[in-house]
């Protein structure tokens, strides 16, 4: 079964991206990604990473805009209103632990503004464009927790944070994995002493030339579902590894590719961007369990002595994804706000 090439606005969607368009967003994608990448945001959340955003624009037909200095993109999911994340600059920062730090002493500006001056015209700006495109309230998706509190004390509008566990992003700390602590004990373990040890087993870098080969594997998995199903639940994950492929850069991301008696059997992509932290991107294995055998050579061999947390992202509520990184032993759930706006008075 061939893959969706693209996810099919409605027609109030598509006329909302339009609008957008003429209100001076662009629409993202590969070549947008250079100004994603040297954007320095802020955040633990891999929702808000330069890549998520970037490798999965084709699927929810994204636009962005720089506003106030802040990294604005719009996303249309099917059945959902389109609504905006914003990423942060970088004098908006977290510390390890995930609390936000005390910004009362920063300046953005010769006058002496504070830093929450600068979100609140972003919301003032992005609100004036939802009312505009026919919204009668602003939605911001993927507020962390540790700004939470900001984003609701925006003065001049009444905030309703809504909040669910399918779209909390799973840490793991590398040495739960590797020590098969929590619930990888239990679940896991077992999985992965069919490969540790195992002869026939090696690993090659996933490098600038022999990236491509990850689309093979892809290709591989796909033959085994259903593409209507795929799409309409999350997107076309081969169109986003499509676009991974071709903005990945060893310079910029790591990947490992396992073989298990000379043949191909799996891949692993992963990025090194924040402090302390790591986001997994893509994987998958051909071999039943081999993925999980994957993310524990990459906590073991790649993360152990630098990284604090690795973020493997959400379930989205899918069953599948959610037994699958809970009995992985996650260390915590981070959060993630949909944060409603609606103008006092309005």
């Amino acid at each position: 079964m061939q893959p969706l090439t693209e996810r099919l606005l409605s027609a109030r969607d598509a006329g909302v991206r339009n609008f957008l368009l003429r209100q001076g967003f662009l629409p993202a994608g590969r070549d947008s990604y250079p100004l994603f990448r040297d954007f320095k945001g802020a955040g633990r959340l891999s929702e808000l990473t330069p890549t998520v955003s970037t490798i999965w624009s084709r699927s929810f037909n994204e636009v962005y805009k720089l506003i106030e200095g802040h990294l604005v993109t719009v996303f249309f999911f099917e059945g959902m209103e389109p609504y905006f994340e914003i990423n942060r600059p970088r004098n908006n920062t977290v510390d390890g632990c995930g609390n936000a730090v005390d910004r009362s002493s920063i300046t953005v500006n010769g006058d002496g503004e504070s830093a929450s001056t600068p979100l609140k015209r972003v919301i003032d700006i992005l609100y004036g464009i939802a009312v505009g495109a026919g919204f009668p309230e602003l939605r911001v998706y993927a507020v962390e927790e540790a700004f939470l509190e900001e984003f609701k004390g925006i003065e001049g509008y009444e905030v309703k944070a809504e909040y669910s566990d399918d779209h909390s992003e799973y840490a793991y700390r590398p040495q739960d994995i590797v020590n098969l602590s929590g619930g990888i004990n239990h679940k896991k373990s077992t999985h992965l002493n069919k490969f540790i040890g195992r002869e026939g087993i090696s690993f090659t870098p996933m490098t600038n030339d022999n990236r491509r080969l990850c689309l093979d594997i892809e290709k591989e998995w796909c033959t085994h579902q259903d593409c209507a199903v795929c799409s309409a639940f999350a997107g076309c994950e081969l169109k986003a590894l499509e676009i991974m492929a071709d903005i990945y850069d060893d310079d910029f991301y790591e990947g490992l590719f396992g073989y298990v008696d000379g043949i191909l059997a799996g891949f692993i992509i992963w990025e090194k961007r924040n402090e302390g932290r790591a986001y997994l991107h893509f994987g998958k294995g051909t071999i039943r369990n081999f993925f999980v055998y994957l993310i524990y050579t990459l906590a073991k061999e790649k993360l152990l002595a630098e990284i604090e947390f690795l973020n493997i992202n959400e379930d989205m509520g899918k069953e599948g994804l959610r037994r699958f990184k809970r009995h992985l032993g996650a260390h915590e759930l981070w959060r993630k706000y949909l944060c409603i706006f609606v103008k006092r008075g309005a």
